[in-house]
């Protein structure tokens, strides 16, 4: 891995991962690997990340972490 590759997983399940673009920002990919916008930090990056895999549910449906 690189040291600007970060790689999320939750309970055994791939969340989706973080990239560091060159201009020191971070791009977040869902597990699908689509973009889903920019971050000013890693924190905010991995926040993003968290929020996109736990929202990531049909109403009333669990998602792939059983949420």
């Amino acid at each position: 891995m690189e040291d600007s590759f970060f790689v999320g997983s939750f309970r055994g399940n791939f969340v989706g991962y973080i990239d560091q673009n060159s201009d020191g920002s971070f791009t977040c990919y869902d597990r699908m690997s689509r973009p889903h916008g920019e971050s000013g930090s890693l924190d905010e990056a991995i926040s993003s990340l968290n929020d996109l895999y736990f929202s990531d549910a049909s109403e009333g449906e669990p998602n792939v972490a059983g949420r």
